[in-house]
């Protein structure tokens, strides 16, 4: 068996695929055909987001191939402004009608704040979205539930009033940004984590030291950012509107050296970090 083809499993006993492919900006007039080239690169587990724009491309992409829904892992999330109960229940209802689904097998609160409003206190309002959650867990209309750009804090202080933990964590991770607190932290709870953003939005795979070692570990940039996002025990979500790159992002069932282990993991710049004084940066 393939890494593309391995799964791992949640706290609840649900097999996710181990790796996803993000629907985040994506070519707006190609949606269809770039989700179709992904089925046919052999990507299962798709992630995906009201604030993406996308669905209802997504979801016709979905209905033309020949794949059955059963083989397939779709992973989509609250909107960030989104801090309601029913609020909660309204878009997950409009999320599956555009995708044309009825079940999804993974829901996340995308953000623990609306964009912008970092620093602010919106316990209460996630334990609400949290709840709504559950619920829908409860009914199976979710296969499992979690979070997105959570912090540990935010972790217990969802977790202090929740009856279900969360199963999965999606954060920004890769060298240079690896999260290690909250990776153990998650490890501990039994939370899986998935990981967005593995290139770090492109900037980490144009570095010219990160090209050297690539190089010699005959892998592409790509290649090695993906694999040592697994040396980590993440699981990434990947991206790309081309076939080939689909193609070659999955080519990683590889052993990377400990030498370069070893270097990744002393890099501490953050290549995103391109940040006026005093800005937040997701994780």
């Amino acid at each position: 068996m393939t890494l593309m083809n391995e799964k791992v499993k949640l706290s609840n006993g649900f097999l996710m695929p181990k790796i996803g492919f993000g629907t985040y900006n994506l070519n707006k007039d190609h949606v269809e055909a770039i989700i179709s080239n992904a089925l046919e690169a052999g990507y299962r587990h798709f992630e995906t987001a009201p604030i993406y724009l996308n669905e209802a491309a997504i979801g016709r992409a979905f209905k033309q191939s020949a794949i059955p829904r059963d083989d397939l892992f779709i992973t989509s999330k609250v909107p960030p402004h989104v801090k309601s109960y029913n609020g909660t229940l309204r878009v997950v209802e409009r999320i599956m009608n555009k995708l044309n689904v009825d079940y999804l097998d993974a829901l996340l609160i995308n953000n623990p704040v609306p964009w912008g409003e970092e620093g602010k206190d919106y316990v209460k309002e996630n334990r609400e979205v949290w709840r709504a959650m559950e619920h829908m867990y409860d009914k199976e209309v979710i296969g499992a539930i979690g979070v997105s750009n959570f912090t540990v804090e935010d972790l217990k202080s969802l977790i202090s009033t929740a009856k279900i933990k969360p199963h999965i964590n999606q954060l920004g991770i890769f060298a240079g940004h690896t999260l290690k607190s909250i990776r153990s932290f998650c490890e501990n709870q039994g939370i899986i984590i998935q990981g967005h953003s593995p290139l770090a939005r492109g900037r980490l795979i144009k570095e010219d030291w990160f090209i050297n070692l690539a190089e010699k570990e005959n892998l592409s940039p790509a290649q090695l950012a993906l694999r040592y996002v697994f040396e980590l025990g993440v699981n990434p979500v990947v991206k790309s509107n081309s076939l080939k790159h689909m193609k070659d992002n999955i080519q990683i069932d590889c052993l990377i050296s400990k030498a370069t282990i070893e270097r990744l993991n002393a890099t501490e710049k953050d290549v995103r970090d391109y940040r006026p004084p005093n800005a937040k940066m997701q994780l």
